[in-house]
């Protein structure tokens, strides 16, 4: 059977004969989530053999173990978006991560019952377990210490399992080792981006919040080059790249996972504490963030010391405060090649403001002066 690339293809057929567990005869789709590069739908099933109610409950898991709900992943419907992400390639990212790696790691992620793309197109879909019941995390509410610190040890169970694998993931066809080269080709985006950006959030953001742009932005080949200065494959693991809230589905009560990390486009080799930095600086409020992150590293630390890697908590601070400005960058591309929405403005804005705080209050420029 020809796989679907959108949300219109799917039908009980085509889901019989994925999943394998029976025949489905009803199939109705909900849109889910905000996000703004590939569109997630909910599919409620319907069982040829539902009509003596084992085969469905609200909670996304039928009584005899069948799916009641699954969500698909596919491409954007905004032409917009859809034609940045061809351009980055973060497509093939996600399908590369859920065919090839996803059960490497021990980082919990939903089940996968379908990966298809379609490289003429470059469409794609997959076909995921439905984290039931649970709620997206929300990067403008903020996290407290306690998700936090579930944040962190999640991210262990990425790093960890790939750390010091950078050469063997560097043989897949859709990752690659970091070079000083291809970032200074990223760093061009980001000085041709910005002022975009900053003429697109000036009124939002403060002044002293985009003077830490314009800073950054001008040093961003001395923060290359600390970046990549003394430090060797050994030392990169997979990182998820766009370590947020909003990328995080929260349990509710016992019957889901406490957390589910999703949104795999952006995942790559690199520094692990870059991926904490990220989340820290816009997923925490300002004088939480400064009371906890250096607990959170020493937890992250002790994470990784626990799973076999041989960590320096020094070295992995030092990558920590690099990786502090990640976030700022992110926030200034990412608003400039997708759709804009509300919600989007909101949040590279929220992005920025955190993490030029996180700058400041680590003293970013003065370390890589």
């Amino acid at each position: 059977m020809t796989a679907p690339v959108s949300p219109e293809q799917i039908d009980g057929p085509w889901l019989s004969a994925t999943l394998g567990q029976g025949e489905i005869v009803g199939v109705s789709g909900q849109s889910i989530g905000t996000g703004q590069v590939g569109e997630n739908v909910r599919f409620h099933l319907t069982w040829a053999d539902a009509d003596d109610g084992r085969a469905a409950d609200d909670t996304g898991t039928g009584e005899i173990g069948r799916p009641a709900t699954v969500v698909g992943k596919f491409p954007s419907s905004s032409e917009t978006s859809l034609a940045a992400a061809h351009q980055t390639g973060v497509y093939v990212t996600e399908v590369g991560f859920y065919r090839d790696l996803y059960r490497e790691v021990t980082i919990r992620t939903p089940e996968v019952y379908h990966v298809g793309f379609d490289e003429g197109s470059g469409r794609f879909s997959i076909l995921m377990e439905d984290i039931a019941p649970a709620e997206q995390g929300d990067q403008l509410a903020g996290a407290d210490i306690e998700i936090a610190e579930m944040v962190v040890d999640e991210a262990v169970g990425l790093h960890a399992p790939t750390w010091g694998r950078a050469e063997e993931l560097a043989e897949l066809s859709w990752l690659n080792l970091p070079t000083i080269e291809s970032a200074r080709e990223r760093s061009g985006l980001h000085r041709h981006f910005f002022p975009g950006f900053a003429e697109r959030y000036r009124s939002v953001l403060s002044a002293e919040d985009m003077e830490v742009g314009n800073e950054l932005v001008a040093k961003l080949d001395v923060l290359l080059d600390a970046q990549f200065d003394g430090i060797a494959p050994s030392e990169w693991c997979l990182t998820h790249g766009d370590y947020r809230l909003d990328n995080m589905l929260f349990g509710l009560g016992d019957s889901a996972p406490p957390i589910t990390v999703v949104d795999w486009q952006t995942c790559r080799i690199g520094s692990g504490p870059s991926d904490i930095a990220y989340f820290c600086g816009a997923g925490m409020d300002p004088a939480t963030r400064a009371l906890y992150e250096s607990p959170l590293v020493d937890r992250y630390v002790a994470g990784l010391v626990a799973a076999g890697v041989d960590a320096d908590r020094d070295e992995l601070w030092y990558r920590y405060v690099l990786g502090s400005a990640s976030g700022y960058l992110m926030a200034v591309i990412a608003s400039q090649i997708v759709e804009q929405t509300e919600r989007g403005d909101a949040m590279f804005c929220a992005m920025a403001a955190g993490h030029a705080e996180q700058m400041r209050h680590l003293n970013l420029f003065d370390l890589i002066s």
